[in-house]
């Protein structure tokens, strides 16, 4: 933690480790919200019934919990920056596949794995922590998240 003062609009230092968070937490959280607003015009594209749309819908949650302290556990192994790295490129594949379906069940599938980029916030939470002191930690988590 450095004694840097807490400028919103620098890219340096600690404020840099902030916004690239935030930019993080950001991507994961359309990649895993990214059906919602879509969900009308899939559903007609494919001809799902309304019990397919709300599956789908429910899907990407069911792993997201559970992943949230896989996530947390491989985090405090690795660290932030690896574990955020990792996470943005390993989801990049289920996202690709929700992208391409064209049925139920690949989008069922895709769904589901897309659930685990929605513990990418337990990341960026620990790693503003790392960076601001207890001062300025909660505006830079109300930042962030």
């Amino acid at each position: 933690m450095s004694a840097e003062k807490f400028n919103l609009f620098s890219f340096s230092g600690k404020m840099k480790i902030m916004h690239l968070s935030w930019m993080a937490f950001f991507i994961t959280f359309v990649v895993w919200f990214n059906a919602a607003p879509l969900v009308s015009v899939i559903a007609d594209s494919l001809g799902l019934t309304t019990a397919q749309i709300k599956t789908l819908l429910i899907l990407n949650v069911a792993l997201t919990i559970p992943a949230r302290i896989i996530i947390g556990m491989v985090t405090d192994k690795y660290g932030p920056r690896i574990t955020y790295s990792a996470l943005l490129a390993i989801c990049s594949i289920p996202c690709f596949m929700f992208a391409v379906a064209d049925s139920f069940e690949q989008l069922a599938l895709a769904r589901f794995l897309i659930g685990f980029i929605g513990a990418g916030f337990v990341i960026g939470i620990r790693m503003v922590s790392e960076w601001f002191p207890a001062k300025e930690l909660g505006t830079a988590e109300g930042i962030y998240g």
